[in-house]
């Protein structure tokens, strides 16, 4: 079973100063790729004269994230983002982008002193950030006719399952997020009540 990892709740920002430059770490909650964007458009646009703003994103769960990224904006390659995405993935922290913006002091860091600053600022960032710890989830599918919702309905209320996906053609297809530790709870019951049809996958973590 995967071990459990946190998200933030909110945004935050903090600065630091290496050799003259300055260091501004922002991060917020997203749940897709628009929201990192946004998270990078907004940084630009409070900081238009600052020379890179480098930014790393997970989407999901750490351990097998949905989508991860990072850019160096300029930086030499390796420097900036990635080492704050393998922060990121080191403090097993999902659900989230980070921008870190750099205005120039006149002092080259080179490449070892751009990696400790960029990570740097994103690890003060984390130590300011409210956050909530999440237990990981298992992926399942759910196929049922539409006349059996009602049970559908309590057997999600019951379990606290999340509706990640929905469709509706002949029969009600949902892809539902439950957690791990009381997935295979989930499953039998559902096979259970009502005779739901269903297929589930139960997603194993890479260690």
């Amino acid at each position: 079973m995967s071990k459990s990892y946190r998200v933030p709740t909110a945004w935050a920002e903090v600065e630091l100063e290496v050799k003259k430059s300055r260091f501004i770490a922002c991060g917020a909650p997203v749940s897709d790729e628009e929201g990192v964007r946004a998270l990078i458009a907004d940084a630009v646009a409070r900081y238009p004269h600052a020379t890179h703003h480098c930014s790393a994103y997970v989407l999901g769960m750490p351990s097998r994230p949905q989508a991860a990224g990072s850019n160096d904006d300029g930086e030499p390659s390796g420097t900036a983002g990635r080492p704050m995405l393998n922060l990121l993935l080191g403090q097993q922290i999902g659900g989230c982008a980070v921008v870190v913006t750099r205005y120039f002091g006149g002092i080259k860091l080179g490449a070892g002193g751009l990696v400790r600053a960029y990570s740097g600022a994103v690890r003060e960032l984390i130590q300011a950030w409210p956050m909530q710890e999440l237990e990981p989830q298992a992926e399942i599918r759910l196929v049922y006719p539409y006349n059996l919702q009602p049970q559908v309905d309590a057997l999600l209320q019951r379990f606290g399952a999340q509706v990640l996906g929905s469709e509706y053609g002949v029969d009600v297809r949902l892809q539902l997020g439950v957690a791990e530790s009381v997935a295979e709870a989930f499953c039998n019951e559902a096979q259970q009540r009502a005779h739901l049809g269903m297929a589930h996958q139960l997603l194993i973590a890479e260690e």
